[in-house]
């Protein structure tokens, strides 16, 4: 089996060479999926990640959350703790501004802080998955510290490319699984 830098660098390289019209297409199939859940239609306090570089777009799904009067919740990344601060966004124009790593967060002045334990509904992005739903994201345990802190009902959805998602990946005792993997497919 593939380590998980070496699965990292191969599906990264296959992500980075969609075109953007591909990216558009699937990621629009992908949130439909999900906006059509009950686990999507019963939640208030969803977490959703801002997609950089060829990521599964959530900018509609974000969007479409505000205009169903749910509360939106978005990564700030704390990278002196090596942590993510979940922080409730009401306006995308006003509340959010460009990382060091290239994608948009919330002002730090404007943080509003969310734990992780009100949070209904975790949309999670990563490099790859597998069948049984576990995932690499980049390596640094964001994700998976946050997840560890989840409420045991909270659900935890991963959006991914089918490419994305092996028969089989590296998981270590961290790892923090997800409850289901939601693709275009």
């Amino acid at each position: 089996m593939e380590t998980k830098s070496q699965l990292r660098k191969s599906i990264l390289n296959i992500r980075n060479t969609m075109s953007e019209e591909e990216v558009k297409i699937k990621s629009h199939a992908i949130m439909n999926k999900l906006t059509c859940m009950d686990e999507y239609k019963n939640s208030k306090v969803v977490f959703v990640y801002m997609s950089f570089k060829n990521e599964v777009d959530t900018a509609a799904l974000i969007n479409k959350m505000l205009e169903d009067n749910k509360r939106v919740v978005i990564p700030y990344t704390d990278t002196v703790n090596t942590v993510i601060i979940p922080s409730e966004i009401k306006n995308i124009g006003e509340d959010l501004t460009l990382s060091h790593f290239g994608y948009y967060e919330p002002v730090f002045e404007k943080i509003r802080r969310v734990e992780p334990e009100e949070l209904d509904l975790i949309i999670v992005p990563g490099v790859v998955f597998d069948r049984s739903n576990n995932r690499i994201g980049f390596g640094k345990g964001y994700y998976d510290r946050m997840l560890s802190r989840k409420r045991r009902d909270a659900k935890a959805i991963a959006v991914a490319y089918d490419f994305q998602v092996l028969d089989e990946v590296p998981s270590e005792s961290h790892d923090i699984k997800m409850d289901m993997i939601i693709t275009e497919i």
